[in-house]
Formats: structure tokens, sequence, C-alpha cells
């Protein structure tokens, strides 16, 4: 099991700096290839190996991505749709869960850090709440667990595991929706491609498996009940996991169909999510998430 956690752990290293460096203000006369085919190249394959089921996404990425002509047509469309006064869209996280700038999220963000020995990157000079910088601190917390595992101290690496799902559920998991519903508002207003809006799509896949996953780890150890899939925690997503992904897409008003193009989709569970949703219990259910 070792093994297979540093692996894992690495592998999902690697994912999060990948969202990184892409959801970074874009620099450099090579960044062109890295964004438009390094990076979905990339994506694709740590996307296999660690389980995420995210096919449909990074093609369309990939497609869209290679409609900029060059370096400078990316950063116009990043400047336009994050930077430019009056922004579209907010890239500061904080934004979406405290209605602006520098309020609790910020503060609590700089807490967590500090915890972790969190130093940023030399590029990123923005506030704690983007998503660039939420990403690389993801990015440390599964080095941490694949260093951890690597010592054979599986204990250590599970620890970090849970914090880097713990971080997600608290803060990724309540900004990246809507931010994806602006950012697709603001696509579809300006005609420009949709390179990152598939990108953030991407991104709200990972976040939703991830916290998906663990809270179905959690209600298993409860039970005393042993985790489905391999070792690590992983494996392909079954019917339930989808049908909740697309439930809560179409919950938030986003479309879902890419998901019931997805290997393991039922039409059927899916129907009886949305059953679930209209009884009570799920009314219930749905308030407190």
């Amino acid at each position: 099991m070792t093994r297979q956690l540093a692996a894992t752990a690495h592998a999902r290293r690697d994912f999060w700096l990948c969202l990184a460096r892409a959801f970074a203000p874009p620099a450099g006369g090579d960044y062109h290839t890295a964004f438009a085919e390094d990076l979905p190249a990339d994506l694709e394959a740590i996307a296999a190996e660690i389980g995420l089921e995210l096919g449909a996404q990074i093609a369309a990425f990939r497609d869209a991505a290679a409609q900029a002509e060059d370096a400078q047509a990316l950063q116009k469309l990043y400047a336009g749709l994050f930077l430019t006064p009056p922004a579209p869209v907010m890239i500061n996280a904080g934004y979406y869960i405290d209605g602006g700038l520098m309020g609790a999220t910020e503060k609590a963000l700089n807490e967590w850090y500090g915890l972790h020995g969190f130093a940023r990157h030399e590029h990123f000079r923005d506030l704690s709440d983007t998503v660039a910088v939420q990403c690389e601190f993801l990015s440390l917390l599964y080095d941490k667990a694949g260093t951890a595992a690597e010592a054979d101290e599986d204990l250590e690496a599970m620890a970090y595991v849970g914090e880097a799902e713990r971080f997600l559920a608290e803060y990724p998991r309540h900004w990246v929706t809507p931010m994806l519903r602006e950012l697709e508002g603001a696509v579809e207003r300006r005609g420009v491609t949709p390179a990152y809006a598939h990108l953030l799509r991407v991104l709200w896949l990972a976040v939703e498996e991830a916290v998906t996953r663990a809270g179905s780890r959690i209600e298993k150890a409860r039970s005393a009940d042993l985790p489905r899939g391999s070792s690590r925690g992983m494996g392909a997503l079954t019917a339930e996991d989808l049908a909740e992904i697309a439930f809560r897409l179409e919950r938030d008003g986003l479309a879902w169909d890419h998901v019931a193009a997805l290997d393991g989709w039922d039409d059927s569970v899916f129907e009886r999510r949305r059953a679930e949703a209209d009884a009570p219990m799920g009314k219930t259910r749905d308030a407190l998430d």
C-alpha cells in the first residue's frame, strides 16, 4: 500500500500544480505551447493515473485552447476575463464566500498556509484566496503525503490526504460553482474561447470527486465496512457518484450532459437521486449540504 499511496499522492500533487500554473496569469513566450498542448496532455495522463473521469472536459479544453493563436492571445483572454476592470469574473475566491475581498476567508487561508509552512511560488503575488494559490497549497499537501508514504509513514501520509480533502470541502467546494457560473456567462456574452471555463470544469469535477469519495469513505468507516475500490481509495466513479455530480450541476444551474456521457452512467440512478431531493428527507439533506 505504501508504494501505491505515494504514487497516488504525488500524482495528485502534480494535478493541482498543473491547475495552479494554469490559473496564474499567463507569462512567457512559450506559454501558448505549455497551455494549449502540454497542459491537456499532462492532465489527461494524471487523471488516468488517479482514476479521475475527466476525458470529455480535457478534450473540450484542448479544442478551446487551440483557438487562441499565441501567448499574447491567451494573455488578452485571461486579462479580459479576470483582471481588466470591470472584470466579469473574480479570480479571488473569497468574493464568492464572503461577498468581497480581504474578508474572513483570506484570514483563514493565511492560517492554513502558515500551519503547513506553505510558501507561495515566486510568481504568485496575489492575495491568498486566488485560485492559483489555493491549488498550489493543495499540491503541497499531497506532496507531503507522498513524501511521508515513501518513508513508510502511512498514518502521517493519510493525515495529509485528509487535510487536503478537508481543505477542498471547506473552500474550493464553496466557491467553484458560483465562479463557474459567472465564467460561463462571461464567455457566452463576450463570444470568446471557453478554454478557462472548461478548465474550471475540470477543477470542479476534481473537487466534487474528492469530497464525494471522502464522505463515502467516512460513512463506510463508521459502519465498519472496507472502502470499495483499490487500496488508495480510488477507482472508476460509480453510477451513484456520477448521479450525485450531475444532480449538483443541475441544482446549481449548470450543464451536466457531459457527466451522463461517461462510462458507468445509469439514468435510473440519476432519477432516483432526483426523487430523493424532492422527498422531505432529501430537501433536508440538500439544505444542509
